[in-house]
Formats: structure tokens, sequence, C-alpha cells
């Protein structure tokens, strides 16, 4: 693995792993004890972090990823992306991670839920 010095590197790593589904890459980026808050679940620790991962893209028939912006600091890092899907198209996410150590420590996930609420009703 490629060691990121800078938080918003390695969260664009990160997101083009997991979105690619190479789950093994993905999962060298996360803390053992990794907490993860979004609108759908919280979870700690990295077997449910990823467990997470993979059952949102079945869930959204995940195709890949566009990444619109990348920011962050020596401790975090922001990252805008869509969400590229057969279900409901693209759906737009921002995620702030905190990373220490070379490894990300929270992951704080917010989305745009109007494609999906739209195909519900």
């Amino acid at each position: 693995m490629t060691v990121h010095a800078v938080p918003a590197d390695l969260a664009r790593a990160f997101t083009e792993a997991w979105t690619s589904r190479d789950m093994d890459t993905a999962a060298r980026y996360i803390a053992d004890d990794v907490v993860f808050d979004g609108p759908l679940g919280h979870t700690v620790g990295k077997k449910a972090y990823i467990e997470g991962l993979n059952g949102i893209a079945q869930a959204v028939a995940l195709t890949g990823v566009k990444i619109i912006a990348t920011f962050g600091d020596d401790s975090q890092a922001l990252i805008m992306y869509e969400l590229l899907t057969g279900r409901f198209g693209a759906l737009t996410c921002a995620k702030l991670f905190t990373i220490r150590d070379g490894t990300i420590q929270t992951d704080r996930l917010t989305f745009d839920s109007y494609e999906i609420r739209k195909s519900q009703g």
C-alpha cells in the first residue's frame, strides 16, 4: 500500500478503492476501531464498516464514482463525490474523515437522498 502523508490523498485513495469494490485495499486505510456515522446508521469497528460498504455497493448497484472535490488539513479530509449507481443514477455524497497514524479513525457521511426517495413514491 502507498503511504499517504496528506489526509486528502488518503481519503481519495480509500474512496477509489471501495467504490471499485477493492475491499482488501480499502480495508488497509481503516483503523480497527473506526467509527462511522451516517443517515442510515452507525457502526464501530473495521468489520462492521467494511460490511456496510459492501452492503451499500450492492443495494444501489454501484457502478463507479466521480470525485468532485477533496480538501483537507493535517488531521481531516472532506471529500465530495457522486456515487454512480445502476439503481438510482448519481447520488451526491460528502464524507468527513478524521485521520490519525495514517488510517481513517472516523467517517461522517451525508448524502442527497432525493433520487432514493423519488424511487419510493
